[in-house]
């Protein structure tokens, strides 16, 4: 299926005269040849560097994600929750679940196991915290499916924050904003790689 949406891609691509034989990744900076020839440039502010994890962040990551893994499927289920109530848009792109009720959703064997592979990535990377460059690769591949599922870009930005407000009960007293800090950078570094991947 991912394929034939590429082949597809790459063939209006061609009807519209662009070139897809560079290497290069879609650029969003104005370009001296964008100015010469008189096309309009698309700007965008260059992404912020990804952020780096202390040691000390990466000692508080490991151990609050102890006590999350005590109820994963829990944890993951109220992102999901969280996310489709906040961005009923998201939901629609989940054909299992387009036009699901709350109620239906929390109740959905579905959503528990999607949610579940998603913590399950969560919890690679950290098993690859002290390896990037391996932590790196997978999150690019993932990144690289989520096209075949045509999945936009600026959704991925959407789980970090979702995962943290639904990981907040489950670390009860243990939850504060250097904690917070440290799993918020943790996203920030998995989001840049994936949407790098995404990016064409």
């Amino acid at each position: 299926m991912g394929c034939i949406n590429a082949k597809k891609r790459r063939k209006e691509a061609l009807r519209q005269g662009l070139n897809i034989s560079s290497s290069k990744r879609k650029t969003y900076l104005k370009t001296n040849e964008d100015s010469a020839n008189g096309s309009p440039a698309h700007v965008r502010e260059p992404a912020p560097p990804i952020p780096l994890l202390t040691e000390r962040q990466k000692e508080l990551i490991m151990q609050s994600w102890q006590k999350i893994q005590e109820d994963m499927s829990k944890v993951g289920v109220v992102m999901f929750m969280r996310l489709f109530e906040t961005h009923p848009d998201v939901q629609d792109v989940f054909m299992p679940f387009k036009g699901l009720s709350q109620d239906d959703l929390r109740h959905s064997s579905q959503l528990r196991e999607h949610a579940l592979r998603v913590m399950g990535t969560v919890e690679k990377c950290l098993a690859r915290i002290n390896e990037p460059k391996k932590m790196e690769e997978m999150l690019h591949d993932l990144g690289t499916r989520h096209v075949m599922y045509s999945a936009k870009v600026d959704y991925v930005d959407l789980i970090g924050p979702q995962f943290i407000w639904a990981m907040q009960p489950a670390l009860e007293d243990q939850w504060n904003t250097e904690l917070e800090e440290a799993w918020s950078d943790l996203f920030k570094m998995m989001t840049h790689v994936m949407k790098n991947a995404m990016q064409f």
